[in-house]
């Protein structure tokens, strides 16, 4: 279909019409052009409805203006399904609820956004769950996985999405809402006119339908024909499930759920032959394994060296290695099975190198691996990258062996290197090539590699398509597999969606020549960087914005990641960290003017970062999404200065060193209301937060800068917190390091500079870095360590030090630099303690939580007599340094912290503990616990040594 002018296309007349919200703007098109696909198409808009009726007014306006229409989930698809030059309908802000959970009947009723990872945590410890797991599917949407029936590892045992399809309300292209269980209930005659044709296509072809298909259960590829007349009622919900969007659009969705297993075990068998492995699995599947994943030499290369324990696990010279899952509800069958499997391992000679997996920390160990296996391989160095090309074919599980060979004379051939992974218990394997897109040649290759693949596996009476959709990759290649039914899709798509308005290039009318158009990196683009960088980048600042490949981990929901705390609470997308290399991405490929970094639209997509660092930590692929939001805000605060509140909240020891003699006067001055008040209006620091003061007597003013001992020499860096609002915390550090026999000196110190560099000051913390290295001098040289209390100072020096200044002049203190828990951990033999005993509830810091050893304060106090902690099984606290001190943030920072607020009033502890000072604030500010240092409590509970 052809498209309007985008660029005088006027959505007002949409959003008075909606609920939810509407955009049109060159920002939000840029963050939705892309998902977890080698593809790049910018939508005329982006529509994110709060409900059906929102949806239907879409659907009408899009009729009226010629504009087609693309659903979309969390945006990590692979083959660009989401993708489209019309409108995007993105569920995952406001229709991502669950509606209700009928335990009782087995059944859940959700919306389309509402997330796999969120249900999965919600039925913890219900005794029940949803079989089909996505690798994806922590952050995978249930709307996402319905419209390319999604699978997993686990669906050689329990089937498909579509097997659990009860019901779905879908709004078709018209406008008009159907829910299938009244369509299913109609009899022919009432049914619309559309609705009829389509049965009565059906039932004239039903014959040629049987046997069209190929001969495996998973098939996500075309439309599913199979099935759509049952006792002469039309049941549209397997077409429904795989259609991807293109024959109506679901707003409600009814699944079932089943009873889950109480135990399993995992075989880990490592092999020496890919082949053999094929062989292995056909001589298993019998057993009636839950799942068999497979995972080859570079994959396993990758993870072995992000991850030393598993390195340790896994022997050098193996070729790939089996995940061979037993579940049941008897132990000693899961058990038995296992025992089976070794055996037949090592009795008909594939392997002698398998065991079974003991603990669940071990299980979960592989199975991270093999979850993420997309983002751990794009780690792999060099310009090619792996490739979403022909990662979805499966082949009849008695072809495996000759899928196999196959696979490597098609690759070899072409002399291409790759990855293979994935569900070799049903036959799907996802294998990878490396491709350099930006490269002509290997542009060119993309349809070659294609069309041999899929000849091989048409030849082996495979599918293109297994459980990924067919999106913009694979649908030229529908019509080749299925040239006896592909016209019975096209009339299906024609009585559905008459206008191909719903996502139009997917699954019919595709041409295999548009595998090569709209490519994120093809061999015509450009990328370059108007400006010079203002921070340190190891592979530069363009590598580090490409590295992004939009696979959406950083948009989880639930705990099971720390990041992104912004993102879990607004589900806004300019919040999800891959938002910002979307955008800064648009920005250096020219996709949107040079100027745009220094409009206000811009700058509010990097706000939302608040550096905690949990995504820089957490991403798979090790995307540093903080240091690029804060390298364009510094763009733009060199360019423009930083407002006053930035300002005032980020130079906390300025303050601290001149106002602290008049601190007891401010103290009950600022508890009046009205002067609170007054300081919002005139700083932008809300009235809502209670008043920080500083401290009379600052840290410097309360010991004696130079200690001595014949111990272990270390610097304490104390910061700004401990330095001037509560030096009671520095003194205890200094009482602890000493009763160690530590010799402990003070410097001169200043600011770490974090505070500033996150507000896009560099320049100004750059200057606190080096005034800390001219005042400490030699004496970091002489140091045996550089002992940090706060958390968000120990993330500073190790890490963002080296990003402002010459890495060179940071090497000593990045190298030295430790929390103290840690430190003290080392001598804890020596630590002589006693005291009452106290309950402690602790919340780690995300700031703690991405340095080394980041359960050394619970380790540290839970050694000591008397004590009981209970670790907090939270997130962030929604402090986030300064952030959740402004009035515009004062709302969402109470509710990121409401969990951790909640766990702390229920907890029945005495006190609450954290190694964060605005972490510290902010549990101080909502609950009616003392919160304390953990060095606080070790060194009030110190005995004092007598003197030989």
């Amino acid at each position: 279909m052809t498209h309007p002018d985008r660029s005088t296309l006027d959505l007002t007349a949409l959003q008075q019409t909606l609920e939810g919200d509407v955009h049109s703007d060159a920002l939000h098109r840029a963050m939705l052009a892309t998902d977890g696909s080698i593809f790049s198409v910018r939508p005329a808009g982006v529509v994110y409805p709060r409900s059906t009726e929102d949806v239907r007014h879409t659907a009408r306006f899009a009729a009226r203006n010629n504009l087609s229409l693309h659903p979309r989930g969390a945006g990590s698809g692979l083959c660009g399904s989401a993708l489209g030059r019309g409108l995007v309908v993105d569920f995952t802000k406001y229709m991502n609820r669950l509606v209700r959970l009928d335990a009782a009947a087995r059944t859940f009723t959700c919306q389309p956004g509402y997330r796999f990872g969120e249900l999965a945590s919600l039925l913890k410890g219900e005794g029940l769950f949803f079989p089909p797991d996505p690798s994806s599917g922590e952050y995978a949407t249930f709307g996402g996985m319905l419209a390319t029936n999604a699978s997993g590892a686990h669906s050689v045992k329990y089937g498909n999405t579509a097997d659990y399809l009860e019901d779905a309300e879908m709004v078709m292209v018209d406008g008009t809402v159907i829910r299938l269980s009244e369509v299913m209930a109609c009899s022919r005659a009432a049914l619309p006119e559309n609705f009829q044709r389509l049965a009565a296509l059906y039932e004239a072809n039903a014959a040629r339908i049987r046997t069209a298909y190929p001969d495996t259960p998973y098939n996500s590829a075309g439309y599913n024909l199979r099935g759509l007349v049952r006792d002469g009622r039309l049941d549209l919900r397997r077409l429904l499930a795989g259609a991807e969007g293109t024959l109506g659009i679901v707003t409600e969705i009814t699944f079932r759920l089943k009873d889950r297993p109480n135990y399993d075990s995992l075989v880990v068998a490592f092999m020496d032959d890919i082949v053999a492995s094929a062989r292995a699995v056909q001589r298993i599947l019998p057993m009636n394994p839950s799942g068999i994943e497979v995972m080859d030499r570079s994959l396993l290369k990758l993870a072995c060296e992000n991850n030393p324990a598993l390195g340790k696990a896994i022997p050098a010279d193996v070729d790939n290695v089996l995940l061979i899952e037993f579940d049941g509800f008897q132990k000693e069958d899961c058990s038995r099975q296992a025992e089976k499997v070794r055996d037949l391992l090592r009795s008909e000679g594939f392997t002698g190198q398998a065991y079974t997996a003991v603990t669940a920390e071990e299980k979960e160990r592989f199975w991270t691996v093999r979850k993420a296996a997309v983002p751990i391989l794009y780690k792999m160095k060099g310009r090619r990258k792996i490739l979403a090309l022909v990662e979805d074919a499966a082949v009849p599980i008695r072809n495996l062996v000759p899928f196999f060979e196959g696979i490597y004379r098609v690759l070899e051939h072409r002399g291409v290197t790759f990855v293979i992974y994935g569900h070799i218990a049903k036959g799907l394997l996802h294998t990878r090539p490396l491709l350099d897109l930006k490269d002509s040649r290997d542009v060119d290759l993309l349809r070659t590699i294609a069309d041999d693949y899929y000849a091989m596996v048409r030849d082996l009476d495979g599918t293109v398509s297994g459980e990924h959709g067919d999106g913009r990759l694979r649908s030229a290649y529908i019509k080749r597999r299925y040239p006896d039914i592909y016209p019975l899709f096209l009339e299906t798509k024609a009585l559905l969606d008459p206008d191909h308005r719903l996502n139009p290039d997917i699954i019919t009318h595709h041409e295999p020549d548009q595998m090569a158009c709209d490519l994120r990196y093809g061999s015509a683009y450009r990328s370059r960087d108007p400006e010079n960088q203002r921070l340190n980048w190891r592979d530069g600042f363009i590598e580090a914005i490409e590295k992004c490949h939009g696979c959406s981990q950083c948009t989880t929901v639930t705990t099971a990641t720390r990041m992104c705390p912004v993102f879990k609470f607004t589900r806004e997308e300019a919040a999800a960290p891959k938002a910002k290399a979307n955008v800064l991405r648009a920005l250096i490929s020219g996709a949107i003017e040079d100027k745009a970094l220094y409009t206000e639209a811009f700058q509010a997509v990097m706000r939302h970062c608040v550096n905690c660092g949990s995504c820089r930590h957490e991403c798979p692929s090790n995307v540093n999404i903080p240091q690029m939001a804060i390298e364009a805000r510094t763009r733009y605060a060199d360019k423009f200065g930083a407002p006053l509140t930035d300002h005032l909240l980020a130079n906390v020891e300025l303050a601290g060193r001149f106002t602290h003699p008049v601190s007891p006067h401010m103290k009950p001055l600022m508890a009046l209301a009205p002067m609170r008040t007054l300081m919002e209006k005139a700083t932008g620091i809300s009235a809502r937060r209670r008043f920080v003061a500083f401290d009379p007597r600052p840290l410097a003013a309360r010991v004696n800068p130079q200690r001595r001992s014949s111990g272990l020499r270390v610097i304490y860096f104390a910061g700004c917190y401990a330095g001037y609002i509560r030096p009671e915390i520095g003194t205890a550090a200094i009482r602890v390091l000493e009763h160690l026999g530590l010799a402990v000196s003070l410097p001169t110190q200043h600011c770490c500079g974090l505070p500033l560099l996150s507000k896009g000051m560099a320049r100004a913390a750059r200057s606190k870095i080096h005034a800390n290295l001219r005042q400490w001098g030699e004496q970091v040289a002489a140091a045996d360590a550089v002992v940090v209390t706060c958390s968000s100072c120990g993330y500073a020096l190790q890490t963002e030090w080296a990003a402002m200044v010459d890495p060179a002049e940071v090497a000593a203190v990045q190298a030295k630099t430790v929390h103290i828990s840690r430190l003290v951990n080392r001598f804890r033999d020596h630590l002589q303690t006693a005291g009452p005993p106290l309950q402690l509830a602790y919340h780690a810091p995300c700031h703690l939580r991405i340095q080394p050893d980041p359960n050394a304060s619970v380790d540290l106090l839970a050694g000591l007599d008397g004590i009981h902690i209970q670790p907090l099984a939270t997130h962030c606290c929604g402090m986030a340094g300064s952030w959740g001190m402004t009035a515009d943030h004062f709302d969402l920072s109470r509710a990121i912290g409401d969990d951790l607020i909640g766990q702390l009033n229920r907890s029945g502890a005495d006190y609450g503990v954290t190694d964060c000072p605005t972490c510290r604030l902010q549990m101080e500010e909502f609950t009616g616990l003392p919160i304390r240092h953990p060095v606080e409590i070790v060194a009030a509970r110190l005995i004092k040594k007598s003197r030989a």
